[in-house]
């Protein structure tokens, strides 16, 4: 009889123990949200010869690179004669919205190249337009948009 007395009181303070309290579904989205990090994507964007890559860096890398390379390529079909050499940098702020279309955002550049080459943005805007298809960033498997800063030097002879 001492025991079951001892038992029943245990059962009664140990109760309150267990109790368990009802989150709603709105409060964990909320709490997912605050931990969630919307300044970095999982997934990359990326050209078709950078879906082998499975290292996030690896695939950035890639794309980076991909992206300079075909910039490159296009501008190089574009005739110029100058007067003197230029070797001058500019930097590039590109989008990739989440369909994988590209847009220029904005351009940062010298004085001496928006003299010398005031068609520089429109030959950078068509060269990002004829893009071949990019697939675009993942954040949990959600496709999303990405911005990148892609630095362009300008160099002749």
């Amino acid at each position: 009889m001492k025991y079951s007395y001892l038992l029943l009181l245990l059962l009664c303070l140990g109760c309150q123990n267990f109790e368990t309290k009802k989150i709603s579904s709105d409060e964990i989205i909320q709490e997912e949200l605050k931990e969630f990090n919307w300044q970095e994507v999982e997934v990359y964007p990326s050209f078709k010869e950078c879906e082998s890559f499975t290292e996030t860096q690896e695939k950035k890398t890639c794309f980076e690179k991909q992206l300079t390379l075909k910039i490159y390529q296009s501008l190089q079909h574009k005739k110029v004669v100058l007067s003197d050499s230029i070797q001058e940098k500019m930097m590039l702020f590109i989008s990739i919205n989440s369909e994988g279309r590209p847009e220029l955002d904005s351009l940062e550049t010298s004085a001496l190249i928006q003299d010398k080459l005031p068609q520089m943005k429109s030959w950078l805007e068509e060269s990002i337009h004829q893009l071949p298809k990019i697939y675009p960033a993942r954040k949990r498997g959600i496709p999303v948009k990405a911005s990148f800063k892609l630095p362009l030097v300008i160099a002749s002879e």
